[in-house]
């Protein structure tokens, strides 16, 4: 008893000190995309309208999962606007599988968020090309305004993104701010 005790107290103190990401237990809500993106090209569309957030993430890749984690925290939970949608798309970056999606689907609970496993990389190839994004990781939030249209095979430019390896990877974005980025969602839906 006394070691889970001690492994415990270790868990926490490292996730403390070192910024881990705790991942909350695992939720199986998320969808497959196909070759298309669909769902996921249908449902930004049916969003017109709304501020929208694409979430680029790899679930095995702790910045990615770091960003998710605070798109949570400091945009959906203090953010309380229903014109506002975001869509999770795990990627197979940095070793990624679909078995480990479930797994961290939980860090982002919120109900206006969708999740989706990206394993024929409809998004992923097309954004990474755009962004023109280097590394082994995904690890970006891309904002669109409420008259962006998926009307390609390609999901459309962002009209603001960040990036979590930008410091890692020198990328063409601003590194990842939780704050600035959920400033930027509030004056896009103060319009």
């Amino acid at each position: 008893m006394k070691e889970r005790v001690v492994l415990a107290t270790l868990l926490v103190l490292g996730s403390t000190l070192f910024g881990f990401v705790a991942v909350p237990p695992p939720s199986a809500n998320y969808e497959i995309l196909d070759a298309d993106a669909e769902p996921l090209r249908s449902e930004f569309n049916e969003g017109r309208g709304k501020v929208r957030v694409i979430v680029y993430v790899s679930p095995t890749c702790g910045g990615c999962l770091r960003l998710a984690d605070e798109v949570q925290k400091k945009a959906l939970s203090e953010i309380d606007d229903s014109d506002l949608a975001v869509y999770v798309v795990w990627a197979p970056r940095n070793g990624a599988e679909e078995g480990h999606v479930e797994r961290v689907t939980g860090l982002v609970d919120d109900p206006r968020a969708h999740q989706y496993w990206d394993g024929h990389g409809a998004v992923a190839d097309p954004v990474d090309d755009m962004l023109e994004l280097s590394g082994p990781c995904a690890g970006v939030a891309m904002l669109y305004d409420p008259e962006a249209a998926w009307n390609r095979a390609t999901p459309p430019a962002p009209a603001h993104w960040e990036d979590a390896h930008d410091f890692e990877f020198q990328r063409a974005a601003d590194q990842f701010d939780a704050e600035r980025f959920a400033g930027r969602i509030r004056s896009m839906l103060e319009g």
